[in-house]
């Protein structure tokens, strides 16, 4: 008899699991898969859509751009692009297509209230991400973090310091006496630092050990820190001099920062027991155990990767807080496990790169979708030991005669999700339209026009929540109230609000001032410390041929929780958070991006030149900002997952809800990764939602320290 598979979310998680579980040619001898979606599209926080109203722009939660570790979601993709084009023959014709490498970043350092770009352009390389092959092991990352450790230094040269730091004033090993002349003797002839030989000291220790470290001798990594110990000492004898060259000083800090990090992955046994065993640190304080100088830990590459993260409890940029073990996990994979370039750029929204060929693929296979389909609350059994009834609100009904809600519409060749309903397709489309409610918001005062309630055994035999942990206080209420471990996961697992806006410029990135490559940028001013250039959506979208747009920028930042945040009752609440990120957005305008774009400056304001702005005709000043985008993500289902200090444990992974028929998918999920909201970490929780169902052993790449 079939599984009946009710899929609860339309993020990547959920179709993920989708894909999963519909890969075989006989997947519906086995199968009935129905996918449950608030509104009319799907994507959930990497939803994006088509305005109609505006030459077809898209518009997006926030910036999405993907990172070159991630194996499992750019295997998705390219699977999903082989199949998808075949059927539709629309949007790109190859996944290469619809994401091109992106290899420079740059972050700001503030040194003494002035700015400066501190930019690098990252190497690229002959892989491709989703290509199969297995992530280094931490002992790989070891070696590799000690190999960049030793090219850094050689690019140093010798310190300002003197060569014959001496050693001996430190606490020294037995072994140390017979083997310190010869690494003094040996700098001093080769004319480089005693830093310089001291890593490659450490460099060749671990080269010469097996490469299974179950085989080595704790004698073997105590080796290794302690030459890593006298290296910090070195580093930090002359961090008095670092002003002097601002060149010295910034690889400086990168040294300091892979040094502590590889002196950490030791003295924690990581490399036996995985990164989760130091979740209980917040990154910066793990790396204070382990050395890192104070400079180090507020420079801007650190800063940077807390934006990245959204790392910021409660949306408080004073309050930046990540677990140590996620946060290592993913710079060692962002630095040494990227395949091709570190970052990817999309060539269009991800509304129609990644969620419409998705869309498809489901659809085609056979696959259900619900749209309009607002899940209300998940009902257990008298028991308490499964999922019993799962009652759904429907907001609207497609007209008679229609079997499904068809979501998508074509712009430009490509298959979008439209800014808003399709109301021709719904009997109460006149009225939806008229009043112009937001089916997506927690807060809308639209009225549900019925209400289903899906049974178990009947509807469904298998639950996969792929819905936003931000929603389980709401929906979620009965499995909470039953389960100690809900109460402690929707507690320590902590959420935020984010938010960011677009802006259309008349002048190209040259002529508004920037002199560098197309920018990713971080840890500039707070709470919009991360900038983008996505000129290259530009092409997709349909300006008219005078007037149009030279520039597309996406800026983009954590936002601070309002303390008391309303009930659904309270339905202005929403245009009140959206008028504060207008106000932050003009306000960074105003005094913030002339730094950045020094050439938007009004010469007789000496603030920002509003008529650079693509707005509409006859607005002036401020004003015209309003015909920018701009987006609050406050609602239940977009906000953020962090992975704070001491949150780990808390996660559930995917067969642990607690009740039979329920699998858990998503960001939120204990599913290898752990990091925040992270599409990465998402398609692998999905997969193992997948494999959960049809059952299985196979290992899926990222999800384990040790696969």
């Amino acid at each position: 008899m079939k599984k009946k598979i009710a899929i609860l979310g339309g993020g990547i998680a959920s179709l993920t699991t989708c894909l999963e579980l519909t890969q075989k040619p006989d997947w519906q001898d086995n199968y009935d898969v129905t996918v449950y979606q608030l509104g009319w599209r799907l994507g959930g926080k990497g939803a994006s859509s088509r305005n109609p109203d505006a030459s077809d722009r898209i518009e997006e939660h926030g910036l999405h751009i993907w990172l070159g570790f991630y194996e499992n979601a750019f295997a998705l993709i390219r699977a999903c692009y082989e199949e998808f084009h075949q059927s539709t023959g629309a949007g790109f014709s190859r996944w290469d297509d619809a994401f091109k490498p992106h290899q420079f970043i740059t972050v700001e350092e503030n040194i003494d209230g002035v700015w400066s770009h501190w930019p690098v352009t990252f190497p690229a390389n002959d892989s491709l991400p989703g290509d199969g092959r297995a992530l280094p092991t931490i002992w790989d990352y070891l070696s590799m973090t000690l190999q960049w450790i030793e090219e850094a230094m050689r690019s140093m040269g010798n310190s300002p310091q003197s060569q014959t730091h001496s050693l001996r004033r430190q606490s020294k090993p037995p072994w140390w006496d017979v083997v310190e002349s010869k690494v003094i003797s040996d700098a001093m002839a080769a004319g480089c630092s005693l830093g310089s030989s001291l890593i490659e000291m450490a460099l060749a220790r671990v080269r010469s050990l097996p490469v299974d470290p179950k085989t080595h001798s704790a004698l073997d990594h105590q080796a290794i820190h302690w030459i890593l110990q006298q290296l910090s000492v070195w580093l930090h004898s002359f961090v008095d001099h670092l002003c002097e060259n601002t060149d010295f000083r910034r690889t400086w800090i990168a040294v300091d920062l892979f040094t502590s990090a590889a002196r950490g992955l030791i003295a924690d046994g990581l490399i036996y027991n995985g990164f989760d065993v130091i979740d209980g640190y917040d990154f910066r304080s793990w790396l204070r155990k382990h050395g890192a100088s104070d400079m180090t830990l507020q420079s801007a590459w650190l800063r940077g990767g807390y934006d990245l993260a959204f790392s910021f409890v409660g949306g408080d940029t004073d309050v930046p807080n990540i677990a140590a073990g996620a946060a290592l996990r993913a710079m060692l994979r962002m630095v040494f496990a990227y395949k091709g370039a570190p970052l990817w750029k999309m060539q269009a929204g991800m509304g129609e790169t990644v969620f419409a060929p998705i869309y498809q693929v489901l659809k085609t296979r056979g696959v259900k979708f619900k749209f309009f389909h607002k899940v209300v609350n998940l009902a257990l059994s008298e028991d308490k030991t499964r999922i019993a009834e799962i009652k759904i609100a429907c907001q609207a009904t497609v007209k008679n005669g229609q079997e499904e809600y068809e979501p998508l519409v074509r712009i430009a060749g490509f298959d979008c999700w439209p800014i808003r309903p399709l109301f021709e397709q719904l009997q109460e489309g006149d009225q939806l339209k008229t009043g112009n409610y937001n089916l997506e918001s927690f807060w809308t005062d639209w009225s549900d026009v019925d209400t289903v309630s899906l049974k178990a055994g009947e509807e469904f035999d298998v639950v996969v929540l792929g819905i936003p942990i931000g929603c389980f206080p709401q929906i979620c209420r009965e499995l909470i109230a039953a389960n100690d471990r809900w109460k402690a996961m929707v507690t320590k697992v902590l959420t935020i609000q984010t938010q960011g806006f677009q802006v259309w410029l008349k002048p190209s990135l040259a002529e508004a001032g920037w002199q560098l490559d197309s920018p990713i940028l971080g840890a500039y001013v707070e709470p919009i410390d991360t900038w983008a250039d996505m000129s290259q959506l530009l092409k997709v979208e349909n300006w008219p041929a005078t007037g149009a747009p030279k520039q597309l920028a996406y800026f983009c930042g954590v936002m601070k929780d309002d303390p008391h945040i309303p009930g659904p009752e309270a339905h202005d609440f929403p245009a009140q958070e959206y008028d504060r990120t207008k106000a932050t957005a003009v306000d960074y305008l105003k005094s913030k991006l002339t730094y950045l774009l020094p050439r938007t400056r009004d010469t007789n304001t000496g603030s920002f030149n509003w008529d650079l702005l693509v707005a509409a005709d006859g607005t002036a000043g401020p004003n015209r900002f309003d015909s920018q985008y701009w987006r609050p993500n406050i609602d239940p289902s977009e906000r953020y997952v962090l992975a704070v200090s001491g949150s780990t444990q808390f996660r559930l992974a995917t067969e642990e809800s607690g009740f039979a028929n329920l699998i858990l998918t998503g960001d939120w999920i204990r599913n290898g990764l752990n990091t925040s909201g992270c599409i990465e970490a998402a398609v692998i929780a999905g997969r193992q939602a997948g494999r959960a169902i049809a059952g299985g052993n196979y290992k899926i790449i990222g999800e384990s320290d040790f696969s």
